[in-house]
């Protein structure tokens, strides 16, 4: 008799789980994908579908033991990683433990951990909800500082700040998008932003690729484009390297995907964060595929089930996903991806996020974007030109209610 067909609990559905399904499915592997939308674009793709809120852990629990699942994995997403901490715990699977998983949700206790380990990173201090900003609670911090949620994602609420006034105008919109109301106050690192893709399986390390990071002005930021591989020298990449391995090992993260932020600054790179799971912004799922030929959402699913990693680099290409934002104020009439662009030169993937009758808003952070284009060619000249050509086309097709 053959040995039994492994089963994985997919947590999410949508538009950035949908590689996972497909990877997980294509090493002949049954998938459970639970998601709290009614109709997912992985639900029709998924071998069984399960509407499920976000905390609702008994109900998840009793979907797990049902199909007596045999891993468990998510994509691009940090909401459910504490409930999959604490099933994982329960059910014996492979995943981070709850500390893990808290020091990643958790840039505070994240920043302590990078401390402990004398790993390079702004310094800063932890502002409560209820402290008095003054400049003795900024503990001798210099201007510029960086203000940020201490456990929010897609720099919802991070700004840049000049003075204690400036401080206090935007120390609100923080408060919003943290769980607890607290804050945290850094110190301002100047220099380009990158991020890393790495894998990591029995304590080694693997990275997988550098992309480099295309944001807006402040005084907040937004990431409108992703290139790999990144603009870097071979000593910047060797430095950066071991960088990202330390905090791998100071955050306890292994049996995983990360992905790390940093800021190469004119003393070398420091670490701005890392989360333990795969990359967003289609990232992991889109754009280091089509770079190197790995798919890190298959690593994903080998490592929850406890097998060695495919990472073997099949591609040597230029990628880049371009996101853009459309007018403030109109109203989107209608948006379709003409089929002549899905066919073009070094076309990968497109998406356009508004619906028909949603009005755009001011971008202030990632989840406000309108719509991406990703491509891939063999030089970042080429790369960078697609995109832009593409997006013209993929915009003109979005029409607008006057």
């Amino acid at each position: 008799m053959g040995s039994k067909k492994k089963t994985i609990m997919i947590f999410g559905a949508g538009i950035n789980q949908l590689e996972l399904i497909r990877e997980a499915k294509g090493l002949h592997i049954t998938t459970v994908a639970i998601d709290p939308s009614d109709s997912p674009p992985g639900k029709k793709e998924a071998d069984h579908y399960y509407q499920v809120k976000g905390n609702d852990y008994e109900t998840t629990r009793g979907i797990a033991l049902k199909h007596k699942i045999d891993g468990i994995v998510t994509g691009q997403m940090e909401k459910p990683l504490r409930l999959m901490a604490k099933l994982a715990t329960e059910l014996g699977l492979i995943f981070h433990s709850e500390a893990v998983i808290e020091k990643s949700l958790n840039k505070w206790l994240m920043k302590q951990a990078f401390l402990k380990d004398r790993i390079p990173c702004a310094s800063g201090v932890i502002l409560k909800k209820d402290q008095e900003l003054t400049k003795e609670a900024l503990n001798e911090l210099s201007f510029p500082v960086i203000i940020k949620p201490v456990d929010a994602f897609s720099s919802r609420g991070v700004y840049k700040a000049d003075s204690v006034d400036e401080l206090k105008a935007c120390r609100n919109d923080s408060i919003n998008y943290a769980s607890d109301g607290n804050v945290i106050i850094e110190e301002f690192l100047a220099g380009k932003e990158f991020s890393i893709e790495s894998i990591t399986f029995e304590g080694k390390t693997e990275i997988v690729q550098f992309t480099e990071k295309f944001i807006t002005p402040y005084p907040n930021t937004v990431e409108m484009g992703h290139l790999q591989p990144a603009n870097l020298n071979d000593t910047e990449r060797e430095q950066i390297s071991k960088l990202i391995r330390k905090a791998i090992i100071a955050m306890g993260i292994d049996y995983s995907a990360s992905h790390a932020e940093i800021i190469l600054t004119n003393d070398g790179p420091k670490m701005v964060e890392i989360g333990a799971r795969l990359g967003g912004d289609f990232i992991a799922s889109y754009l280091t595929k089509a770079s190197t030929g790995i798919s890190m959402d298959k690593a994903a699913v080998q490592i929850a089930l406890g097998k060695k990693p495919d990472l073997v680099k099949t591609e040597n290409v230029f990628s880049y996903i371009k996101y853009f934002h459309l007018p403030e104020g109109a109203r989107i009439k209608s948006a379709t991806i003409p089929d002549e662009l899905k066919a073009m030169e070094g076309m990968v993937f497109s998406a356009v996020f508004g619906q028909p009758g949603d009005i755009i808003p001011q971008l202030n952070h990632s989840a406000q974007r309108t719509g991406c284009i990703l491509v891939k060619a063999d030089s970042r000249e080429r790369v960078i030109k697609l995109a832009e050509k593409y997006e013209d086309i993929l915009t003109q097709n979005i029409q607008f209610i006057m």
